[in-house]
């Protein structure tokens, strides 16, 4: 049985690219989440999309785009008469947030996306099916220059789907958005307030309590919400932040526990384990071999 989490290991990079990958064979695919971004592209292909409970079909011109912590499970129905062909990309949100300050629609647009509803999420581009194409194989063309991490292809490239959704679909963002941030206040209470305190130890108690909701209640929202648990979101983001720490300082991985809320050492290094697949020691030195070929190749 494959693990929920899915890391992205950067290896120092900006976005993580995937350009066409083919499929002629069985793709089933499994339920995941990444601690980043992930937008997933059809090129071809059929089947279903299913994002936090809620499914959408899987076809050519699909673009779906999964927020952090966000379960989802891709099934694509492939033979060689009927292949499925995907581009994907994975970045940080606060990377390409930070990039879009000057561009306040659009950047309304990537905050939507990043955290409004599921239906927001999976977007029909069949229509702009050639400009979708011109897009992505224009930014490949780029990383083949060497110019792989230039934050201003990256920038050209992401403000110009955006673009492509704006245009096909005019009102969409802006409309759907501002119902959906008055339905999921607690969703996103909750989630403001687990950022601010995952660090500490804490119980789930303490935080319905600063809500001033029941803990039954609260849990109720949050997994029609998202399709996950307030539990799996907190070790979520704790293994998150673990994750990033390893790759950017040289702490000990007691104190990357401890600075995670999870001062335990042996408990520590037994969840991230068994989220990440490995132990934090090992992902560290991945990282860092991942981090010094990028180096050497540029």
């Amino acid at each position: 049985m494959k693990r929920m989490f899915d890391a992205v290991v950067f290896g120092g990079a900006k976005l993580f690219w995937d350009y066409r990958l083919h499929n002629t064979g069985q793709y089933k695919g499994y339920q995941h989440w990444h601690q980043c971004c992930e937008v997933l592209y059809v090129h071809e292909g059929t089947g279903h999309v299913v994002i936090g409970g809620h499914t959408f079909p899987l076809r050519r011109g699909m673009l779906f785009f999964f927020q952090p912590y966000q379960l989802h499970h891709v099934y694509a129905d492939v033979s060689p008469e009927q292949p499925y062909t995907r581009t994907i990309f994975h970045f940080e949100p606060q990377f390409i947030e930070s990039m879009l300050q000057p561009f306040p629609k659009r950047g309304h647009l990537f905050t939507a996306l990043l955290r409004g509803s599921r239906q927001l999420q999976a977007i029909d581009l069949s229509s702009s099916e050639a400009a979708v194409e011109r897009i992505y194989d224009d930014y490949h063309h780029t990383r083949k220059d060497e110019k792989a991490e230039d934050p201003e292809e990256i920038a050209m490239m992401v403000l110009r789907l955006l673009d492509v959704i704006l245009s096909s679909t005019p009102s969409y963002a802006k409309l759907s958005y501002k119902a959906e941030r008055q339905s999921t206040g607690y969703i996103q209470a909750a989630m403001q307030w687990i950022d601010e305190h995952y660090h500490e130890s804490f119980h789930l108690d303490d935080l319905a309590e600063a809500m001033h909701l029941s803990k039954f209640y609260l849990s109720k929202l949050f997994h029609e919400g998202t399709g996950s648990t307030l539990k799996e979101y907190v070790i979520a983001k704790r293994i998150r932040q673990a994750c990033r720490l390893l790759e950017t300082t040289t702490k000990s991985v007691e104190m990357v526990g401890h600075e995670v809320g999870i001062p335990n050492p042996s408990y520590f290094v037994q969840l991230f384990k068994q989220e990440v697949g490995t132990t934090p020691l090992k992902y560290r030195t991945r990282f860092q071999q991942s981090f010094k070929k990028q180096e050497e190749a540029r």
